[in-house]
């Protein structure tokens, strides 16, 4: 009986820890110019990520930009986007696997002739 208690513990225990790791996770950078985030929201065996890229000097950026990000559970390019109001958010729903409260999430941005990188990390 008292071996069953311990195996009903333990297992309690893992699940526990199993849980511990599917969090939802913020991940947040910035430079010079731009401040970034990255959030995965699990939902299941699926995760919401919204991904977010804010110009930060007062002026408005009119200049398309092209940029590029990536994780243990993906990544993403984009040229030529038009940034609207100075400020990018996508969203999109991917399957495993997510992205690591360990890891550390570098962006490159381009625009205008210049560039610059803005690393993540989880908060």
């Amino acid at each position: 009986m008292r071996k069953a208690f311990v195996l009903v513990f333990l297992l309690l225990l893992l699940q526990g820890c199993a849980r511990e790791d599917q969090k939802n996770l913020v991940f947040t950078g910035e430079s010079e110019h731009w401040t970034g985030k990255f959030e995965v929201y699990r939902i299941g065996d699926k995760a919401e990520e919204r991904f977010t890229l804010q110009y930060k000097p007062n002026e408005r950026l009119t200049v398309p930009i092209d940029f590029s990000y990536s994780f243990s559970g993906g990544s993403s390019s984009t040229k030529g986007y038009s940034i609207k109001n100075n400020k990018i958010v996508a969203r999109s729903v991917s399957s495993y696997p997510f992205a690591q409260k360990s890891e550390e999430i570098p962006i490159h941005v381009e625009w205008a002739g210049k560039s610059e990188d803005v690393l993540l990390k989880s908060k």
